[in-house]
């Protein structure tokens, strides 16, 4: 029997009660819930009304497909090439379910968006908050089995062999990106982030190779669904990850949380939380409990509340903010922003603003695509997608995708100038 989660990207969630019981009780942790309350794109519900999902049904949505993943490739275990690797996934089967779920409990407020402000990965708390004794997660893990938190934390840490395990989770082809990009699509309303699930799925295979296990996609039927998961990715990130008023809010949010540290380190008088005096102050403090209650209600709560501050700038800019009155942009190349700088800051100067606090630099950076070879020193090969004949060959994507190859190793930078719309006229007329 089935416990059945409704869901608009997947429909129906279903986790059998008895062979995902170690699912359903992580999804009932304290760690997991806690992501009904972070948001999966940060402060883009200012640009796209709808796109105020969390980080919940995103690790569901990840965990199913991560079960169908396996499900599709174990149908393939009458043919002699895949006997091998159906009996390694009924082995890891659990494991990988689970590291699906939980590969996003360590996500600050505001998910990606608060990593610009503490310099800390995501990945990093989530390893925490798995190897806490103390904490939902890790008891249920090792009430599964002793050794569970410690793998789950390997695959995290992409130190699990063997590798498919990491890989089907995190890597440019992965579970994590197939849900996120269709549910960020859905909920923006756009339609650049839809892709052939099914048939990708269905073109999905784990091959032995050198040693190890690679995961690939059928050359002959599933060229077509790989190429357009790729483009997805690369149009999300042009039309909607990186919108410039998007990221226009999320440096506003930065220079928010800027200014209530500054405040709070010169003793300064402001409501806060301990998690959140820690967080914004002392990130070495934080426990795990702290972490646990840092959320994007507190968050919200606590800049609704900032408006009222004695001090003009972290009331101005909250205020900004919670009326969304965000910041206006200009693209500038960061050489002309150099050079202009001094006349900048003199502008915003005379105009009753401090440049620290008013003027930003935004940088947008995106990789659509990467072959694995080119960046060999920063980057595991494992990150490229194969593709696989029926001699059990594999060849990397680009060699046989001209579409993919026009977008690989092409990094794209977007720089814009973040300012009050006050400047505007002035700023335009300068840059221009």
């Amino acid at each position: 029997m089935e416990k059945v989660f409704r869901d608009p990207v997947h429909n129906l969630l279903g986790f059998d009660r008895k062979q995902d019981k170690l699912i359903l009780d992580l999804i009932e942790t304290r760690e997991v819930q806690r992501l009904r309350s972070i948001k999966l794109m940060g402060v883009s519900y200012l640009v796209y009304p709808g796109a105020d999902h969390n980080r919940f049904s995103h690790s569901l949505g990840a965990a199913f497909l991560m079960k169908r993943i396996i499900e599709r490739i174990r149908n393939l275990r009458d043919d002699p090439p895949f006997k091998k690797i159906a009996k390694l996934l009924d082995e890891h089967r659990e494991l990988m379910l689970a590291a699906a779920l939980l590969h996003d409990i360590g996500h600050f407020p505001l998910s990606h968006l608060l990593e610009r402000f503490t310099k800390v990965n995501h990945e990093v708390w989530t390893t925490r908050l798995i190897a806490n004794p103390q904490g939902g997660a890790h008891q249920v893990l090792m009430a599964a089995h002793r050794d569970y938190p410690k793998l789950v934390q390997a695959i995290i840490e992409r130190t699990f062999m063997p590798s498919f395990a990491v890989k089907l989770i995190s890597s440019q082809l992965d579970v994590d990106r197939m849900d996120y990009l269709l549910r960020d699509s859905y909920h923006t309303g756009v339609g650049y982030g839809q892709f052939d699930l099914e048939w990708l799925i269905h073109s999905l295979r784990i091959v032995e190779h050198e040693g190890d296990w690679e995961i690939a996609v059928d050359s002959e039927k599933g060229l077509r669904a790989v190429e357009s998961y790729v483009l997805a990715r690369y149009y999300m990130y042009e039309q909607v990850y990186h919108h410039k008023t998007g990221r226009s809010a999320g440096v506003l949010v930065i220079q928010i949380l800027r200014r209530a540290a500054e405040l709070l380190k010169n003793k300064k008088s402001l409501f806060v939380t301990d998690p959140l005096r820690k967080l914004l102050t002392e990130q070495k403090l934080l426990t795990p409990d702290d972490f646990l209650h840092l959320d994007d209600t507190l968050l919200g709560f606590a800049m609704r509340e900032w408006q009222a501050s004695s001090d003009p700038i972290l009331s101005d800019l909250c205020r900004r903010f919670m009326t969304r009155q965000l910041f206006k942009t200009h693209a500038i190349d960061p050489q002309q922003y150099v050079t202009q700088s001094g006349k900048l800051e003199s502008l915003a100067e005379r105009k009753g603003f401090d440049p620290e606090y008013y003027l930003v630099l935004d940088r947008a950076f995106s990789d659509p695509y990467e072959d694995g070879l080119s960046h060999s020193s920063i980057k595991e090969v494992s990150e490229s997608i194969y593709l696989v004949d029926r001699e059990m060959k594999l060849a990397e994507l680009s060699k046989h995708s001209d579409i993919i190859r026009a977008i690989t190793n092409r990094p794209v930078e977007q720089d814009q100038l973040c300012f009050p719309v006050e400047l505007r006229d002035e700023i335009e007329e300068l840059l221009s």
